[in-house]
């Protein structure tokens, strides 16, 4: 073969090679956003007395499920994470949440979740989330009720 046809081959190659790592960072992405919107509720839910804090409202249908009469929302907090970063909320009683995300496909993204009490891990799981959507993670016991964790997570 020709030095020019060497030339001309190695061009080709080297043309595909970039072509095709740009369609993948492309894919990337759109499949992967740069951050993620965490916001976290803590809620406290008990069966001391028939109230839903007002602010509560908009997940009213949710919490039914949890098989409490009273939740009142104790902390909420919003931090914006880096892809596959943590974000770390202090949960009360001692404890903290871990957020990772890990995934973004089909309009859903995949959370791990990790809950500690001290050194000691409480819950360790990946849940999956429709982008803007809320998933309620019922929690330990607490003053006399349990905490229930509202995790939402919007792709940025």
């Amino acid at each position: 073969m020709s030095l020019l046809g060497r030339i001309l081959k190695r061009a080709l190659l080297f043309s595909c090679l970039i072509w095709l790592a740009g369609a993948y960072s492309v894919n990337a992405a759109e499949n992967n956003p740069q951050t993620v919107r965490v916001k976290i509720g803590t809620i406290l839910a008990n069966n001391q007395s028939d109230e839903i804090d007002p602010k509560l409202n908009t997940m009213k249908n949710q919490l039914k499920v949890m098989k409490y009469r009273s939740y009142r929302l104790l902390k909420e907090e919003t931090q914006n994470v880096a892809w596959q970063g943590n974000a770390v909320f202090e949960i009360p009683g001692g404890r903290s949440l871990t957020v990772t995300p890990q995934e973004f496909r089909n309009k859903q993204l995949a959370l791990k979740v990790r809950l500690q009490h001290g050194d000691k891990p409480v819950v360790d799981t990946t849940v999956r989330l429709n982008n803007g959507g809320n998933f309620l993670l019922g929690g330990p016991p607490h003053e006399g009720g349990a905490l229930v964790l509202s995790i939402s997570a919007t792709a940025q």
